[in-house]
């Protein structure tokens, strides 16, 4: 079992550092650094304000799609075109309810034009997220890693093309920026329902309400935590071009260390597509299940903790390099706190994957809930005082807060026991990751070589924690 997630897991992530480090470090950062502080942050508060809404046009589909077709195969032609046609309408409705709420918070004409393709680029991006659920919940993740990045590839090459290819009149802007994506996912789209056509089952469209609605009352709780995982997740750009005292210019500040955030973030998640169905197929054997979160989560963790360590000691180097011409104390400081975040996010990832595997919606729920009021108090509390560092602190706290959480509940279901030397083990790990990482950087002559102490104490770390067991990788399905 171990073997197949490994490999499918190295498929996918080798996809992802072709493709997704030159959209975040090249293309992106070359999109924010040819335009202004101002131009940029409010793309990016407009980006997250339709994030906020993201829910209405998936209601929990994609969840519950994944666990129910990794359970029963069969479930894929007879539920299809019944959540295609709702998909299509709950489209119509978040397209109101954006608009309607942008116009309350006073967006002016130029907003709503940007607003309107970006849009375009959630709707369309909540089709794909749906089509690849059907495709994971067969385990064909390699062809799904495919799709993953293949948006991401075409937006790439339009991108190149307007900030390189010195075509009169095509010069770079936010507006055909987000042009490019939509054409990236429009394209993945059509390709995505084409291969379900052809590849996995001979699908049919069909729409009726008196199946729709059954179905949505099985969907709501799914719906209702990614509402609330959203909100949290991305209030903080909102927010903080709403509260902070430099506005749009402090949310572009604040998208300088997000950017690298949310990529590790990305890459991480790729663990949690290929979890959730493995988690369905094997939701009876605890001991596959105890056997399977253990070896993500050991993963996961010591990826998070090496980079929160790592982005934390070269917090100013990594700023000033990815932005030579607009990097500030402020942008660091907020950039090396958010990084710890990634650890809360590892246990969401992991842990909450299960919990919802395992249809435990309603401890999930209460859970997000409790940690948007939190993530909400502290955002209100101290944006103003220390706006994008603020921001970073209440990401921080509700991630930990949430993932702990789910921690706790998975390891009660699974009646996990780790014996003293297994704590004794991670703590030791740790502690290595903390001396090579942190406190040796100031006793070594050079970069050079402390990167060299960096890769020997995570080497150290992963043998500690018996991270590739070969026993385990080599289990059978």
């Amino acid at each position: 079992m171990l073997k197949k997630f490994v490999s499918d897991i190295a498929f996918i992530q080798l996809l992802n550092l072709l493709v997704k480090p030159v959209w975040i470090l090249v293309i992106d950062r070359a999109v924010q650094n040819s335009l202004s502080q101002e131009v940029y942050g409010e793309y990016f508060a407009l980006f997250n304000f339709s994030l906020l809404f993201f829910i209405i046009l998936d209601l929990g589909i994609t969840s519950f799609n994944a666990t129910q077709i990794s359970k029963n195969p069969k479930k894929l032609r007879r539920q299809f075109g019944n959540l295609f046609g709702l998909k299509i309408l709950l489209s119509l409705l978040y397209l109101f309810l954006v608009f309607s709420l942008g116009g309350l918070m006073g967006y002016d004409s130029q907003a709503f034009g940007l607003l309107m393709i970006i849009c375009g680029v959630q709707i369309l991006s909540s089709f794909n997220q749906y089509f690849r659920s059907s495709i994971t919940a067969f385990q064909l993740f390699k062809s799904d890693g495919i799709f993953m990045v293949l948006d991401r590839l075409i937006a790439i090459a339009l991108c190149a093309i307007l900030l390189w290819g010195g075509i009169e009149g095509w010069d770079m802007n936010i507006e055909r920026f987000v042009y490019a994506q939509l054409i990236g996912v429009g394209l993945v789209s059509f390709a995505l329902f084409v291969y379900i056509f052809y590849r996995v089952e001979r699908v049919s469209i069909s729409f009726s309400f008196k199946k729709v609605f059954p179905m949505l009352k099985k969907t709501w709780p799914y719906g209702l935590l990614i509402a609330l995982m959203g909100l949290y997740n991305y209030l903080d750009g909102v927010m903080l071009e709403q509260l902070s005292p430099a506005r749009a210019e402090d949310a572009g500040v604040y998208a300088m260390g997000y950017r690298l955030y949310f990529a590790l973030f990305m890459f991480a998640q790729v663990f949690s597509n290929v979890l959730l169905p493995m988690y369905g197929k094997w939701i009876k054997d605890t001991a596959r299940l105890r056997q399977l979160s253990s070896f993500a989560l050991r993963l996961l963790l010591l990826t998070a903790v090496s980079s929160a360590l790592i982005s934390w000691t070269y917090q100013t180097e990594i700023i000033e390099w990815l932005y030579p011409n607009r990097s500030s104390a402020e942008a660091s400081r907020a950039f090396g706190l958010l990084m710890f975040g990634f650890i809360g996010s590892v246990l969401i990832l992991v842990y909450g994957t299960f919990l919802t595997a395992k249809e435990k919606l309603s401890s999930l729920n209460w859970a997000a809930a409790l940690t948007l009021v939190l993530n909400v108090v502290l955002n209100m509390s101290l944006i103003p005082v220390q706006g994008p560092s603020g921001a970073a602190v209440a990401t921080l706290i509700s991630q930990l807060m949430f993932g702990i959480i789910c921690a706790i509940l998975s390891i009660k279901i699974l009646r996990i026991r780790m014996r003293s030397e297994i704590y004794l083990r991670i703590f030791i790990g740790f502690l290595i990751l903390f001396i090579g990482i942190v406190f040796s950087r100031q006793y070594l002559p050079s970069i050079g070589v402390h990167l060299g102490m960096i890769t020997l104490t995570i080497l150290i770390t992963a043998y500690l924690i018996k991270l590739f067991d070969s026993k385990s990788l080599n289990s059978n399905p």
